[in-house]
């Protein structure tokens, strides 16, 4: 889990507002920017969920709930 937290934190620092605005110039790098806007908001529900302490079953179904409506 260490590594993941240290990673996200150096891709965040990396993610500055003109590297952003690059990135939406072509539509490689905008699809690029979907993805990770898609794994942050993924990761940020299931942080939520976990957080409710409801049945480990219950959180995974709500978990692929909100994915497929992502989708």
């Amino acid at each position: 889990m260490q590594q993941i937290a240290d990673a996200m934190e150096q891709y965040a620092a990396s993610l500055t507002p003109d590297v952003i605005r690059s990135a939406k110039q072509t539509e490689s790098g905008a699809q690029q920017l979907q993805r990770m806007e898609y794994a942050i908001g993924t990761i940020g529900k299931a942080l939520i969920l976990t957080d409710f302490k409801l049945d480990q079953s219950k959180d995974l179904d709500k978990l692929k709930g909100f994915r497929s409506q992502q989708s």
